[in-house]
């Protein structure tokens, strides 16, 4: 049976028309699919896991979906330090369960009337996370579970940035850590003054060009966030996301399977990729 990977790095490539017409036409095909849930938002699974089983696809007898957190399971770790993570004890709070549409929330109330935390849980009463908050209200740490609820992630923030994952083993022990870096970015475009197309307010036009020069350059300039991966297994260090998941897709021996990538990091993942036929969604 021939095979083939998605590399899902965001929810929004799920709702992608084009992500269930490639899983249609593979399924037709008699594919065995395994579609991977990349991203190291790891808060971004359990609402992934839901978009998929929106999906209509007829049949799913052939199609496995699955996490770094499965990947990584039986993956040796370290254990973790005091200064990793925050552990605060709930047992002294007060506690006040409201609903999230179907989902049920619970929060955790100090004698300030400050939210301390409050914790996500499925239809099936199985913890989704639970999200820990500084006295400003501000998220500082995101905790998330999977069905068992073994916690297999964890999320820092930092003035509501968040700073760095950390996944963790089927023991509780950290596997990986990837922390998150904002990076500066000029893009320029090229722009005729017959385009039909408002110019965005975030261009400026480049200094320096002729005012009868029919094709223009404007610049925008942003932030973009790049993230790293060390490896606490053999202490591999990834300064490109991307380079890990050619890892990832390595140590997953589908060496003959057709891999789809979102068509927004194509380019990005194809650096990584050399020789090997890549598909997008």
């Amino acid at each position: 049976m021939q095979r083939a990977i998605f590399l899902v790095r965001s929810v929004q490539g799920i709702r992608k028309p084009t992500f269930r017409t490639r899983l249609i036409s593979l399924i037709n095909s008699n594919y065995q699919i395994v579609v991977l849930l990349a991203m190291t938002n790891f808060d971004d699974i359990w609402r992934a896991q839901r978009e998929f089983q929106a999906v209509n696809l007829g049949s799913r007898q052939n199609i496995r979906v699955i996490s770094l957190a499965d990947i990584y399971a039986d993956q040796e770790g370290i254990a973790l330090k005091a200064t990793d993570y925050l552990a605060p004890d709930f047992s002294s709070l007060k506690s006040y369960d409201s609903h999230s549409g179907k989902l049920l929330v619970t929060r955790f109330v100090d004698e300030d009337g400050n939210i301390v935390a409050e914790s996500l849980f499925s239809e099936a009463s199985t913890r989704l996370h639970t999200i820990l908050f500084d006295k400003n209200s501000r998220i500082i740490q995101i905790n998330n579970y999977d069905s068992n609820d073994h916690l297999f992630g964890i999320e820092k923030y930092a003035n509501d940035f968040l700073d760095e994952s950390l996944l963790l083993n089927a023991s509780g022990q950290l596997v990986f850590r990837f922390t998150n870096y904002l990076q500066s970015q000029k893009t320029t475009y090229n722009i005729t003054d017959s385009s039909v197309v408002p110019l965005p307010a975030e261009l400026t036009e480049v200094s320096g060009q002729k005012d009868d020069q029919a094709l223009k350059d404007y610049e925008a300039k942003g932030v973009s966030t790049i993230t790293k991966a060390t490896s606490y297994t053999n202490y591999r260090r990834y300064d490109d996301i991307n380079a890990f998941y050619h890892q990832v897709l390595l140590n997953m021996d589908l060496e003959n399977a057709q891999t789809y990538v979102d068509i927004d990091h194509l380019v990005e993942a194809a650096k990584y990729l050399p020789g090997k036929r890549i598909f997008n969604y």
